[in-house]
């Protein structure tokens, strides 16, 4: 097994147990529990590693309490910042979590003593509330002490479970998993998890921008700090670079400052190179009296309320009366920028992710883009691809500003076409490793590329009213198709020749058919009306969610794509599942029939798909039906109202109707010559071979109907566009 799937491996781990110790209790509301007791076994962990020293002689998690003089216990807190007792560390308390009645009560006990021994100390402000978040005593652990203590311990013991070592990783894999457990709570919570979490591969690219050919800083700088993950995202991409004094930031919201300042600690930050402070940014802002920031990242809320003029001081205050203007009340965005800018130093780069209506909108907000500019403070405006974020949609920009710029011009990149810039995955669109590049690469040579990025000189800019706006002078790509008019016409000839030769087969059939209807009443011969469950058996799919479908590895098909991107007939699939995840699941095999068994509606319940390619994982709410028929000859009757008839006496449920495996089983369908295999197979691809004729006249089907329609279309386009161009063209000379 390699690294990356060693790390896979252990992130699915760490999300099952999250999801198995919490039990009924909501995710978002129960992730507090994890993420602390993870981060109580890290300090135990680093602590126990920092008094052992490496030394195997030492046993500090065995040793009694009174055994450790004061003098270490001050030297540990100077140096780590705090102090554990061997009573109190994780992997002790974990032992006898299970029969400690006191469980609750004793954590209490044990988190605030942690965060007491920091008190008079340097690290007091980094260490004090820490732990305020697990709150042992809370009813979303049970409403009886009993019940929060048997909770507890599921809790411990799931993260003592984790195949987690400090001493052989150094932290690295503590990190990692506090990071994954941080962005799937986002990623599950909704809009509120966009305001905590950067997802990781924009975090790289912001880090990067802010970092470009920066080859040290004095500290870095987030000013909307959220859990961290902007800043920790520098520290993994300039490892080599120096970050002298550390990562800095403000966070508005308690419980997530919590949890930016457990996550310096988990990446192996000491409490000496970080300072995150909780506060209102805006309006109670922290570091005025330090140096300013070399490096600034920040991912702000978007248009979110503030005092604004409201507040008569805030006119006169340095970050914002340079430009003379404040941000519109309930549009604090420019508020954000300004800030960031006053904190910023003459050699550093701030990347904020940005509104896009703040770049083109009037008023307040086109004078401080104005004072921007015009102090030559604007290096690039990089437009995103739409869907990028946790909790919403937009397609936002990335405004990279320099005090140090040698050039008056600004940069546009648009940075939103599909391949070349991200990929779509399953709930959000994503950034890989190459997409950055490119980006950073545009970023570097300023250079202008057709269509993507564009350098537009000040006086450029000034005339366009400061609009700032990537689209105003990144001229998108013309998507519009070029008709090659002979090459159209040649088609359109074949396919009408197709369509002809199909009308006089159809026109044989039906004087076929209407002759045997006429003379016989019906076609009936040979048929034999048998039940389903004696020509095959139904499987039933498991397990399989939406959110567990990729864009790569074993084929999967959800239930739900059998109504939306699925016809009659499917030989592949269009979403994918992990190796390991497909393992576990049901699944169909070349000409089998599957089908969706709940809808909302009656006529969509059973919804056949004749299956025709090789081994694909099926879903829950789905099964499948393995016989020796004509698998089209099946998914045809399975539309009919024959069928339709039989199964409407079988559907239950309310809001949800369903067809059960047993009841479709004795739903009988039409089998020619059932005795003899060979002829009845035979007669069944016939039939098929009559009914997929009048299919392709009347689908979309290159060969029917609607392909000569579409041709007509782009036939009458073209000649519409030569005609009136020609007598534009005549009216211009006369």
């Amino acid at each position: 097994m390699t690294g990356q799937q060693q790390a896979e491996a252990l992130r699915r781990e760490i999300w099952s147990i999250a999801n198995r110790v919490r039990g009924a209790v909501d995710g978002w509301d129960f992730k507090q529990f994890v993420l602390g007791a993870l981060f109580y076994r890290f300090i135990s962990e680093n602590f126990t590693n920092y008094i052992e020293g490496g030394d195997d002689s030492i046993n500090y998690a065995g040793m009694s309490d009174a055994d450790i003089p004061d003098e270490a216990k001050v030297d540990a807190v100077k140096t780590k910042g705090y102090f554990i007792y061997p009573s109190q560390l994780f992997q002790n308390v974990v032992k006898a979590a299970s029969k400690n009645d006191s469980l609750n009560t004793d954590l209490a006990e044990i988190f605030s003593a942690i965060e007491a021994s920091a008190s008079g100390y340097p690290s007091e402000q980094d260490i004090n509330g820490l732990f305020a978040d697990f709150d042992t005593t809370s009813n979303r652990l049970g409403s009886t002490v009993k019940q929060k203590n048997e909770r507890l311990a599921e809790v411990l013991k799931g993260v003592a479970g984790l195949p987690l070592k400090f001493d052989d990783n150094e932290g690295d894999l503590f990190g990692d998993a506090y990071e994954f457990l941080i962005s799937n709570y986002a990623a599950n919570a909704g809009k509120s998890g966009g305001e905590f979490f950067t997802p990781t591969h924009v975090s790289k690219l912001i880090a990067k921008l802010a970092m470009h050919k920066q080859t040290s800083v004095n500290k870095i700088y987030d000013p909307a700090a959220g859990s961290g993950s902007l800043l920790l995202q520098a520290k993994e991409e300039f490892e080599k670079h120096i970050i002298e004094d550390g990562f800095f930031g403000q966070e508005i919201n308690y419980t997530t400052y919590n949890l930016a300042r457990m996550n310096m600690f988990l990446h192996n930050i000491n409490y000496d190179k970080f300072n995150i402070q909780y506060g209102n940014t805006l309006e109670d802002p922290h570091f005025q009296d330090d140096k300013p920031f070399d490096a600034i990242v920040s991912n702000p809320p978007y248009s979110v309320k503030w005092k604004g003029a409201d507040d008569p001081t805030l006119i006169n205050d340095d970050r914002f009366s340079p430009a003379g203007v404040l941000a519109p009340k309930s549009k604090a965005d420019f508020a954000f920028v300004l800030h960031a800018l006053h904190y910023l130093s003459a050699k550093g780069r701030a990347a904020i992710v940005c509104f896009p209506g703040i770049f083109y909108r009037g008023g307040a907000e086109q004078k401080i883009r104005k004072y921007l500019v015009d102090n030559n403070f604007v290096e690039t405006v990089i437009a995103l691809a739409p869907n990028l974020f946790f909790g919403t949609t937009i397609a936002v920009n990335i405004l990279v500003l320099a005090k140090n710029k040698t050039d008056t011009a600004v940069q546009f990149i648009d940075a939103t076409e599909e391949k070349e810039f991200f990929r779509k995955g399953t709930n959000t669109n994503l950034m890989d490793d190459p997409h950055i590049a490119k980006v950073i690469e545009l970023f570097d040579s300023k250079a202008n590329v057709p269509h993507i990025a564009e350098t537009v000189p000040y006086e450029v800019i000034v005339e366009n009213d400061y609009n700032l706006s990537v689209s105003a002078y990144v001229e998108p790509k013309d998507t519009s198709e070029v008709i090659d008019i002979q090459k159209l016409n040649t088609e359109l000839a074949a396919t009408v020749d197709k369509i002809n030769k199909l009308r006089a087969d159809i026109d044989e059939i039906v004087k076929s058919q209407q002759s045997n209807i006429t003379s016989q009443g019906s076609n009936n011969e040979g048929i034999e009306w048998t039940p389903l469950g004696e020509i095959g058996e139904f499987v039933r799919g498991n397990g399989l969610q939406k959110k567990d479908l990729k864009e790569h590895g074993f084929p999967a098909i959800h239930y739900g794509q059998i109504f939306t991107r699925y016809g009659l007939i499917a030989d592949r699939s269009f979403t994918f599942v992990t190796e390991e995840f497909a393992s576990r699941l049901k699944k169909a095999r070349k000409n089998d029939l599957l089908l969706a068994t709940t809808s909302e509606n009656d006529e969509d319940v059973v919804k056949p798909l004749a299956w025709l390619g090789a081994e694909v994982a099926i879903s829950g709410d789905m099964m499948l039906f393995r016989h020796a028929q004509n698998v089209k000859y099946l998914a045809y009757f399975f539309q009919t109202e024959a069928f339709q008839k039989q199964k409407r006496k079988f559907i239950t449920g309310a809001k949800v109707r369903r067809v059960s495996s047993s009841d479709l089983a004795k739903i009988v369908v039409p089998i020619p010559f059932r005795h003899d295999r060979a002829k009845s197979l035979a007669e069944q691809a016939r039939i098929v071979d009559i009914l997929d004729k009048f299919e392709t006249m009347t689908s979309a089907n290159d060969e029917g109907l609607s392909r000569e329609i579409e041709l007509r279309q782009k036939q009458y386009h073209y000649y519409r566009e030569h005609l009136l161009s020609v007598a534009e063209t005549g009216a211009g000379s006369a």
